[in-house]
């Protein structure tokens, strides 16, 4: 089944595009740069982008019946921003205005820093790093006079993963899959760093508290050849240290007790046909594992609970269920409560094309939690020379800057606790 782009200018969002609606849910990206920087070339740049995916262009409407996606084309698309500012490029995304935000500021001589930022009610952390790096491919082949090679433009609206998901599964299997999680969720209270802050009056997602863990390219070498001699993944040892560090951070500490930990997963390959990266759509979803966690715990058994029970959730159809019976499972999502949030960007970030002369610092990414849950994202480039990100992000309406103080610093202790000699 091929997902037809919506030839119509209006299209209402499927349930999962509009819980990223209600919070105005973005993906971050944010790097400095060294070099000369051609602002011109890189308002074009930006146009480039709007040219192949006229979905930025649009705007989320609320109507009576929930959110529309609405692209009218006398309706002014996003520019390019500049200013010393560029912090609200990373803030929430409000009702009818555009679905891209670029900016770049300049921080010395010959030194700047660029944000982006992309809904997340239609794109996903795949397509919005593929976004950030075409956008440097056609900066570069701007400056540099080389042929504009980017990725075939698309028309209309792109149309939800969702309806594609929930094609696959009849009434009766998504029905008992429904009542199989519930059942297992019944009773489960996971240990969770306390909400101790007062929201903000600005309302949800007003603010976050966004701390940086770096590993050194030799660190990272390590790190992943533990997690090979384990047969882990990255990701999964991810999840048993940010496991770990949170534990240490509950209220009882000494104490073993069940955590949850979402699992960013992406979806392009097990869509028919599979999705390339540079089209702009939610296809992603998160996969919860429930694992016990105590003090003693090494990270690395931590991880190979976290990995059998994704690998469980793939083969058994859990993950395309889940995304697939969006729809029901709102209210039980938003009151569930969740230990730690992993997302894992690493083989997604293959180095930049940047012209000669402009250099870029590690690209930091992550999306904004939409509650009281830590979340954890790994950056860095492909092949390992520039080492690993790790950013967490907690959300200011729920935890304080001292309570993301501690997290980051037991998240580095746990790191360097699980590094090998």
């Amino acid at each position: 089944m091929v997902i037809e782009p919506v030839t119509a200018l209006e299209r209402p969002l499927a349930a999962s595009e509009s819980a990223f609606a209600l919070f105005g849910t973005p993906i971050h990206f944010g790097q400095r740069l060294h070099g000369r920087l051609d602002f011109d070339a890189l308002t074009a740049a930006v146009e480039d982008q709007l040219v192949l995916h006229p979905v930025l262009s649009a705007r989320i409407v609320a109507v009576a019946q929930g959110h529309v996606l609405r692209l009218d084309p006398s309706v002014p698309g996003p520019r390019l921003g500049a200013g010393d500012d560029i912090h609200h490029v990373g803030a929430p995304f409000a009702l009818e205005t555009p679905l891209l935000r670029v900016a770049v500021a300049e921080e010395g001589e010959e030194h700047h820093r660029l944000a982006l930022s992309v809904h997340h009610a239609v794109s996903d952390g795949v397509s919005a790093l593929t976004l950030l790096h075409t956008l440097w491919r056609s900066y570069t082949a701007r400056v540099t006079g080389r042929p504009l090679l980017l990725p075939p433009p698309t028309t209309g609206l792109p149309g939800s993963v969702e309806d594609q998901f929930r094609a696959r599964f009849s009434t009766e299997e998504l029905d008992a899959f429904l009542a199989d999680r519930a059942a297992g969720m019944r009773g489960l209270a996971p240990a969770c760093i306390p909400a101790l802050a007062v929201p903000d009056s600005a309302g949800p997602g007003a603010g976050v508290h966004q701390r940086r863990v770096r590993l050194s390219a030799e660190g990272f070498a390590r790190l992943t050849g533990l997690a090979k001699a384990a047969r882990i993944s990255l990701h999964a040892l991810a999840c048993g240290i940010a496991l770990r560090a949170v534990h240490s951070q509950t209220p009882h500490p000494d104490e073993t007790a069940a955590m949850t930990c979402l699992s960013s997963l992406d979806l392009r390959r097990r869509l028919r046909p599979p999705m390339p990266p540079h089209e702009m759509a939610l296809a992603a979803t998160a996969s919860h594992a429930v694992v016990e966690v105590g003090p003693g715990c090494h990270p690395v058994d931590i991880a190979r609970k976290v990995l059998a029970q994704l690998r469980e959730a793939v083969l058994n159809n859990t993950v395309q269920k889940a995304i697939a019976a969006t729809a029901e499972l709102m209210d039980d999502v938003a009151h569930a409560p969740i230990s730690v949030l992993v997302s894992n960007l690493m083989t997604k970030t293959p180095p930049l094309c940047l012209p000669p002369g402009l250099t870029s610092d590690p690209i930091q990414g992550f999306a904004l939690p939409p509650g009281p849950l830590p979340s954890v994202f790994l950056s860095g480039s492909q092949d390992g020379t520039a080492g690993l990100d790790i950013t967490l992000v907690m959300a200011s309406d729920w935890f304080t800057t001292g309570q993301t103080d501690e997290l980051a610093d037991a998240i580095e202790r746990e790191l360097h606790r699980a590094l090998p000699e």
